[in-house]
């Protein structure tokens, strides 16, 4: 089932960015886990969070996140 992890601010999880979004398959909480953990591109009381797909965010979404054969996590434009 496709999701949507995008950045938002911790306490508002309703409101998210719409510049910090991807696209993600499959092991979508796992990779905002991971991306919270090493606290990638984030600012103070910030978050990485996961959101149902909802087709109204293919507008603003130009990429997807996916973890590789090798476990790393890669991001590529749809």
């Amino acid at each position: 089932m496709k999701k949507l992890i995008a950045k938002t601010q911790e306490g508002t999880e309703f409101l998210h960015s719409r510049k910090n979004t991807f696209f993600a398959s499959a092991n979508a909480q796992r990779i905002a886990n991971v991306l919270n953990k090493n606290h990638y591109d984030l600012s103070q009381n910030q978050k990485w969070f996961v959101y149902d797909y909802d087709y109204s965010q293919e507008i603003y979404t130009t990429q997807r996140i996916f973890i590789n054969s090798k476990g790393q996590i890669k991001a590529a434009y749809v």
